[in-house]
């Protein structure tokens, strides 16, 4: 009985470590760097249609929307704007990288950068010299959603978002490492019990 009261004692510690520690990204510019730091592990949503990969949504306050004939999603990013203009991506499960390529400028505006967050943590911005190049962020905590929103200055920013690249955290794997790791401390408690 000490043995498992002593094991519930170091699970507890274990998750309270977990929960205090913050997230710390890795911004890459780089798709193929991106796609080694996750060992490959990434879905795209392409938008050549209206229909996004199961598990993704969005929220745009502006005029965002995905352009099938183009395959990418655009939006315009007023900085002025009364309601706080921004771009909201939904992702469940949790991801913990997330990309694309990125075009900003064009018609409605040069813009000034696109700022992006994930938990009201501001963990990086885009440039508004992108013209369809890489930019993504890996995070060491997982996440459910990517906010973008205009720098600041009074242009608006339009930008196009194609091949958006996300990196879903495999719950499955990770419950299944997580319970035989602790049924093996449980097993090795209990030998030890008996000797």
């Amino acid at each position: 009985m000490r043995i498992l009261a002593i094991l519930g004692l170091m699970l507890a510690m274990f998750m309270s470590w977990v929960a205090t520690v913050s997230a710390a990204t890795i911004i890459y510019t780089d798709k193929t760097a991106w796609e080694n730091a996750l060992g490959g592990q990434f879905l795209t949503e392409d938008f050549n249609d209206a229909q996004l990969n199961t598990g993704v949504s969005f929220i745009s306050t502006e005029s965002g929307h995905i352009n099938p004939a183009q395959n990418n999603y655009q939006d315009v990013l007023a900085s002025t704007s009364q309601n706080e203009p921004m771009t909201t991506w939904n992702f469940t499960p949790e991801i913990t990288g997330y990309g694309g390529n990125w075009t900003l400028g064009g018609p409605g505006g040069s813009g000034n950068s696109l700022l992006v967050f994930i938990d009201n943590l501001q963990v990086g911005s885009i440039s508004n010299s992108y013209g369809g190049e890489f930019w993504g962020f890996i995070s060491d905590s997982p996440f459910t959603s990517v906010k973008l929103m205009g720098g600041g200055g009074t242009n608006q920013q339009n930008y196009r978002l194609d091949d958006m690249v996300y990196s879903p955290v495999p719950v499955p794997a990770a419950v299944w490492l997580f319970g035989s790791g602790l049924i093996g401390l449980i097993g090795v408690a209990r030998r030890k019990a008996r000797v």
